[in-house]
């Protein structure tokens, strides 16, 4: 097998409204059509890849487990992101992480 590129990242939120604002207001994605037929959800439009949500109000226990986005403009990122009310969780020379509303975790990476 040779892998050729990601396609999506699926994510497991709790509530579906609070998560399609998280995604569309701080992270500024595009809400993209879904084409499965089963659950509620919600998928979005990151560069050549898909981020799909998936609700399931289970709790779920918080993890380092995350996926990675490039800004370019890191300082303004994380502006926005502190305007947006958005849990900083982590920062670092670069970058910094964040949680949506139901605890998955987001680098946040500034071109470099």
């Amino acid at each position: 097998m040779r892998c050729l590129r990601l396609t999506h990242v699926n994510l497991r939120v709790g509530n579906l409204p609070d998560a399609v604002r998280f995604y569309t207001e701080v992270l500024g994605l595009e809400p993209i059509p879904r084409n499965d037929r089963g659950g509620k959800g919600a998928w979005f439009r990151l560069g050549p890849t898909e981020v799909h949500l998936a609700e399931d109000p289970s709790p779920q226990p918080r993890s380092k487990r995350h996926f990675a986005v490039e800004v370019a403009d890191l300082a303004e990122a994380r502006r926005h992101a502190d305007q947006k009310g958005a849990e900083i969780d982590q920062e670092d020379v670069g970058r910094f992480w964040m949680r949506d509303p139901s605890g998955n975790r987001i680098e946040i990476v500034g071109r470099g």
